[in-house]
Parts: structure tokens; sequence; C-alpha cells
């Protein structure tokens, strides 16, 4: 008995799990052609090509529009399907990259509203916190001593831009630091000196200027309830803690949210966490 080796266009269609439209739509653009046409003019295809559908099938997946399959398949060759497969490889890689920011971003979110279910505010705890890098934006200081609020908005507004525009955040949100000579006396405690963004991989293209690094080590730490701006209170129970323990601290604070805006639409439910560094 005669080995079958070719199939109908309903039998194709199913094995590679699409419709017989979509063949005969792939047929008729020059896409994907049956290996012959029967003298009745049935379609059919060989098991040969399977594999090159299933290809295609991966190529279109993979963004590829039908017009450039069908200027590929016109001219096919091994030069240019090696040339198309590194375009594609290129942006196979590039969305994988993406990806893995994407599970960073998520994984750090809901790492933050874990903690959120756990933290006490209003008192101050001694904690080993890991190193972190950093990216600054300009300093505000002297805006922010002299309330020039517009001006400090306008540079938090650019290193977010730049910030998304380079992907390189954790996830993590924008942080805020606070020199010591501002937040050890009362009333100074809104002086921002920089907004921050925590960044896990290499700094790329960031200037030296806009790097920080923020050393592993026992900070005091405190936890507040409430606005982004107000932050007297947990302030002052950082001061109080400091005279009473004679601590010598670092050179800022460092400000960073557990639930914001995100997470809640009142924002008396804001967490903010702030840390400094203690000196040993």
């Amino acid at each position: 008995m005669k080995r079958r080796v070719t199939f109908h266009t309903g039998e194709f269609a199913k094995i590679v799990g699409v419709n017989k439209r979509t063949l005969h739509y792939y047929d008729e653009q020059g896409i994907f052609k049956p290996e012959r046409v029967e003298a009745n003019g049935y379609r059919s295809y060989s098991f040969r090509q399977f594999y090159p559908f299933y290809l295609l099938r991966m190529l279109r997946g993979m963004g590829l529009e039908l017009s450039e399959i069908k200027e590929y398949m016109e001219q096919r060759s091994p030069e240019r399907f090696d040339q198309l497969l590194a375009e594609q490889q290129a942006w196979l890689e590039q969305e994988q990259a993406k990806i893995r920011r994407q599970l960073r971003v998520v994984a750090n979110q809901r790492r933050l509203l874990k903690s959120a279910r756990t933290v006490v505010c209003g008192q101050v705890e001694e904690l080993e916190l890991p190193a972190a890098r950093l990216v600054l934006s300009r300093n505000t200081r002297r805006y922010a001593a002299a309330e020039d609020w517009p001006m400090v908005e306008r540079i938090a507004t650019e290193h977010e831009r730049q910030v998304m525009e380079r992907q390189i955040s954790a996830g993590l949100g924008v942080g805020a630091m606070v020199a010591s000579r501002d937040f050890l006396q009362a009333g100074r405690e809104g002086i921002i000196s920089h907004f921050f963004t925590i960044v896990e991989g290499p700094y790329r293209d960031i200037g030296r200027g806009y790097r920080h690094f923020r050393p592993a080590g026992t900070y005091l730490v405190t936890y507040f309830q409430g606005d982004y701006d107000d932050t007297g209170s947990a302030y002052e129970l950082l001061r109080q803690y400091i005279k009473t323990h004679g601590c010598q601290v670092g050179e800022f604070s460092y400000e960073e949210s557990i639930l914001e805006n995100m997470s809640t639409s009142d924002s008396r439910g804001f967490i903010t966490r702030i840390a400094v560094p203690k000196i040993l």
C-alpha cells in the first residue's frame, strides 16, 4: 500500500491549529502555498511543510508583519533567513529584558504591600538595612529652603521622566533625601535635598554626579502614616531617639513610600519609611 504523505487543506489546518480560511489567505497572498494543487482544485500539503508553517507562525507571533513575511517568502535564501532570524533574536531579547523588568517591579510592589501589614508606626527601631544604589535628581535644597515649590516639583518631574525613559526603576517608587543639618532642626524636615530612585541593575549612562551609594549598616528607622508632607512628628521621634541615645547620624535621611496613591486613594493611609544611617 502506498504511504500517504499529503494532506488536504482541512486536514493540514486541523493539525497546525488554524482554520482553512487562514491557509487560503496565506496561499492567495503568496505567503505559504500548498505543495501542489490537484486537477480538481484541491490543495495538497506535505508533511514536510509542517515545520516551515510552525516557523512562519512563530515569526508572526514575534511581531513580524505579514507584509514582511511575504517579502521574505518571495525572495528567501539562507542568507536572508539568517538575517531575519538575527533581527527577531534581537527583538526577543529586548522583550525578554522588558518582561524581567516588569516581573521585578511586580515582585517589589508585592513585597512592599506585604511589609505594610506588619509595620508599626510611631516608634524608632535600629535595623540592619542592605546596601542600595540610587539615582538622584538635581539638588533641590536651595529651592525647598526658599519654598520655591514649583521648581522643586519641576525637578522631581524631570527626575521621574528620565528614570522612566531609561527604564532603570526597580519598582520602588521615588524617594526623598533630607540633609541631617535640616532634619535635626524642628520645622526644617521638609527641605528636600534630592529625590531618588533605587536601581537594581547597572547605572548605564547615569552621570557620576547623579549616582549615590547608600551603604549597608545600622539605620534608625521609623514609619509614619499620612500625607507625604506630614513628616514633622516622625522626625521629632527620631530627634528624641538620637538625643536620648547619643547617636551620631549620617549625612542624609532616606524617605521611601511603603503605601502610596497607587495602593490607596486616601492620603491618610499612606505609609512612609524614614531611615537615618547610624554612625557607630
